[in-house]
């Protein structure tokens, strides 16, 4: 093999000795062998390190990190240290199937135009699949409401990386994966592979559990955030409002024509800035116009 693999697996971990094992036999049992896995050792007090220094395969390389530094500055640490053509995540307590690189790799090689591919992952233990739109421009516009696709389960070239400096903005905390895809979005198309490739692990312990909380404050501020799409600046109540539409969650304060009136607003910069499908926001919009009205009947 040559000393430059074509793709990175990066792999931060912290206190993940329970199910450390079982995620790096995934990508070493994957049906392309052309890869390296570092892993990002994030201060962990437990056995993790050692397990993952336990691995004879030269493929499988560890960063010890003296304090932890939290996930995504660990995965900062991980991309900078990658050499492959490609680059994908993986948490240190799921699952990658054995052809997840190679589905990716071969989709990216064969389509040029996409700079990153995302496969469908699955809730572990559990059976339940989420199969996703492929089209990139339906993907821009879901990802206002929601960090529509999981990022563990994607690749991306690492190219690109480079060329934009595609690091995690630690500043989102506990929705960085959030943040750092619209971003990406924002510089080029992605696709989906409707190909169950990944093993999203639930359990007690993981950050979407123990931070539910917090991670949904931050992942307002990314929602908030993109509103520059549209060159709006929004006022306090714009906020509000904006958020609780998303959202779906009924508030007093907001009437049918505040949203209409939102509704009209986002349409009419997004017709100015052009960066949304106008077709798809306004399908994209009424949906969610629908949705709201409907929350706040069944609230009163």
């Amino acid at each position: 093999m040559k000393s430059t693999p074509l793709i990175s697996v990066v792999m931060p971990a912290k206190n993940g000795e329970r199910y450390i094992k079982e995620s790096i036999n995934s990508v070493i049992a994957q049906s392309m062998p052309d890869f390296e896995l570092i892993i990002v050792n994030d201060g962990s007090t437990d056995n993790s390190s050692e397990i993952a220094r336990s691995y004879k395969d030269k493929r499988v390389k560890v960063i010890d990190l003296t304090e932890s530094i939290g996930c995504y500055p660990a995965r900062n640490v991980g991309i900078k240290n990658v050499t492959g053509k490609y680059i994908c995540m993986m948490d240190a307590d799921d699952i990658s199937l054995p052809y997840r690189l190679e589905s990716h790799y071969r989709f990216l090689e064969e389509h040029i135009e996409f700079g990153m591919v995302y496969g469908i992952n699955q809730y572990y233990p559990g059976n339940r699949s989420f199969f996703r739109e492929s089209d990139y421009e339906n993907i821009k516009v879901l990802f206002l409401e929601q960090c529509y696709l999981c990022h563990a389960a994607s690749m991306v070239r690492a190219s690109l990386v480079k060329k934009h400096d595609l690091f995690y903005n630690e500043t989102y905390t506990y929705a960085s994966d959030y943040e750092w895809q619209v971003r990406a979005l924002s510089l080029f198309p992605v696709s989906v592979i409707n190909e169950l490739v990944y093993l999203y692990r639930v359990h007690s312990e993981q950050i979407s559990a123990q931070k539910r909380f917090e991670q949904d404050a931050f992942a307002d501020q990314v929602r908030l955030q993109q509103l520059s799409f549209f060159g709006i600046k929004p006022t306090e109540t714009e906020k509000m409002l904006h958020l609780s539409f998303l959202k779906g969650i009924a508030d007093h304060r907001i009437n049918a024509k505040m949203i209409d009136l939102w509704i009209d607003r986002l349409l009419e910069a997004n017709g100015r800035m052009q960066y949304y499908s106008q077709r798809k926001l306004q399908n994209f919009l009424h949906a969610h116009r629908y949705i709201y009205i409907n929350q706040c009947i069944s609230a009163d």
